[in-house]
C-alpha cells in the first residue's frame, strides 16, 4: 500500500495504477478510492455516454455460496427467485430484515445448483456476510467471503464490445449473462445505464487487463460519475434508495420480489407494505435553479411530506433532478417544493429515470 493512502483507509490493487493516471481520491466506505480523474466528472460521464469508460470496482463484496441447498437458501434470505434463471446467468436480489427494510441488494451469479456468487456493495459487505453466517446455519451451504482475493472493473458505454475485443469476442454474451475467459468472469452487466462488462479475477489478472485497456484509449472514471450515471439511468443506490429505512417496495424495485416463493426473510412485511403503501421514491424535475442535496425536505405548500434522496445536474444539461422518498398519493405531474438553502424551489413529479435509454 502507498504511504500516500490514509493509515485507517483500505485501498483496492488499482491504486497505484489510478493514482498514476491522476486519480483524485477521497475516503468512501472505509476505502481509498478515485472520485474522478483529471478531466473531471462531467467529461467521464459524457465519456460513458458516447464512447467507453472504465470504473475500479475492487471494493466491493463478492461471496460464494456452495452446497446442495445453494438455491434453497439463497431464494430464504433474498427477494427474488434463483430457479427462474439458468446457469451462466445473473439475477438482482434483495436481502431484507424481517420488517422489510433493505439489508443491501445485489447481483447473484449462477454457475449452478450448487453454486452462486453474489457481488454486494461495498458499505454493506461485512454486515451481509455476517447475516448469511448467521442464516446459513439451517441450511447444507458453505458461504466464503472472497473480496480479499478478488479485483473487479467495469467497462461501460456503447464503445465497450468494441474495447473488450482484446479479450475476447463478447458480442454473443446476451444482457445479465456471464462466461470465464482465460481464469476472468465477465459479465454483462453495469451500473450506469449503457452496455457493457463487469469482469472479476485475481489481483494481476485485473491490473493486467486494465493496463491494456488504458493502453487503447479506454476513458478511467470515477466515484463522482458512476453515481451521475447510476442516477440518470434511474437506478437506486444503497443508503440513497434503498435503505434499512427504505423497503424495496417503497424504492419500485417489486420486479425483483417473488411473492409467489413459499418463504423468505421479510415477505410478510413486504406483501403488507405493497398493499397499503404510504411513501415511494419518486423523481423530480426542479423548475427554478438549485440542487436538491440527500436529506432535503420537500412540502406540498406548507407541509412536509418527505425528503431528498439523490439529487444532480445532469452533465450536458442545464436541468436539475432529484429522487425523493414522498407521501405515497402524489402522481407524475404534481408540484412539490424543496427547500434549499432556506428558500423553496418548485418542482414537478416524474419518472425517476432522466435518459431516453
Amino acid at each position: 500500500m502507498s504511504e500516500s493512502v490514509p493509515y485507517y483507509l483500505k485501498s483496492t490493487p488499482l491504486y497505484s495504477l489510478m493514482k498514476e493516471h491522476g486519480g483524485v481520491f477521497v475516503e468512501y466506505v472505509g476505502y481509498y478510492m478515485p472520485v474522478n480523474f483529471s478531466n473531471g466528472i462531467i467529461f467521464e460521464h459524457n465519456s460513458v455516454r458516447n464512447n467507453v469508460g472504465l470504473f475500479d470496482i475492487s471494493h466491493m463484496g463478492e461471496i460464494k455460496i456452495n452446497g446442495q441447498e445453494t438455491i434453497k437458501f439463497i431464494n430464504y434470505v433474498g427477494t427474488n427467485n434463483l430457479t427462474k434463471i439458468s446457469n451462466q446467468q445473473m439475477q438482482y436480489q434483495i436481502l431484507c430484515f424481517a420488517d422489510g427494510g433493505a439489508i443491501d441488494d445485489m447481483m447473484a451469479y449462477k454457475f449452478s445448483d450448487q453454486e452462486v456468487l453474489l457481488v454486494c456493495n461495498a458499505a454493506n459487505k461485512d454486515s451481509v456476510y455476517q447475516h448469511l453466517l448467521k442464516e446459513a446455519k439451517n441450511f447444507k451451504v458453505e458461504v466464503i467471503d472472497e473480496s480479499n482475493f478478488t479485483s473487479a472493473i467495469a467497462v461501460q458505454g456503447p464503445k465497450a464490445l468494441e474495447a473488450m475485443r482484446l479479450l475476447t469476442d463478447l458480442e454473443p454474451l446476451k444482457y445479465l449473462n456471464f462466461i470465464t475467459v482465460d481464469d476472468l468472469l465477465i459479465s454483462r452487466s453495469g451500473y450506469t445505464g449503457e452496455d457493457g462488462f463487469e469482469i472479476y479475477g485475481s489481483d494481476k489478472k485485473i491490473i493486467e487487463l486494465t493496463k491494456k485497456l488504458l493502453n487503447q484509449g479506454v476513458i478511467l472514471c470515477g466515484l463522482g460519475s458512476r453515481d451521475t450515471l447510476r442516477f440518470e439511468a434511474g437506478l437506486p443506490l444503497y443508503g440513497h434508495e434503498l435503505a434499512d429505512y427504505i423497503s424495496p417496495i417503497q424504492a419500485g424495485l417489486n420486479f425483483a420480489i417473488d411473492f409467489n416463493k413459499e418463504s423468505f426473510i421479510g415477505k410478510e412485511a413486504l406483501l403488507n407494505e405493497k398493499n397499503n403503501l404510504k411513501q415511494k421514491i419518486y423523481g423530480l424535475e426542479l423548475l427554478d435553479k438549485g440542487i436538491a442535496r440527500q436529506g432535503y425536505l420537500v412540502f406540498d405548500a406548507e407541509k412536509e411530506i418527505g425528503f431528498i434522496t439523490s439529487g444532480f445536474m445532469i452533465p450536458g444539461t442545464k436541468s436539475s433532478y432529484a429522487n425523493a422518498l414522498l407521501s405515497a398519493n402524489y402522481k407524475i405531474g404534481d408540484i412539490v417544493e424543496i427547500e434549499i438553502r432556506s428558500r423553496k424551489i418548485k418542482a414537478v413529479i416524474r419518472k425517476k429515470k432522466y435518459i431516453n435509454k
